[in-house]
């Protein structure tokens, strides 16, 4: 009765935050506890070379 709408794509920026539906994986890292961290950047920060800012602990 109702059309499916697709799943949303995408990741937030680990630079600025911004929402990108074209992540780049920049690099992986880890978590206290084992959990792995995969680090995503958008497009503008893809050449950045500054250490990643997300608060990646609300996924835990």
């Amino acid at each position: 009765m109702f059309p499916r709408v697709p799943p949303v794509s995408g990741e937030h920026c680990c630079k600025c935050g911004r929402w990108t539906e074209v992540p780049v994986v920049i690099g992986y890292g880890s978590m206290s506890g084992g959990a792995s961290v995969t680090h995503y950047v958008c497009a503008q920060h893809v050449h950045t070379r500054s250490p990643c800012t997300a608060d990646h602990t609300q996924y835990e």
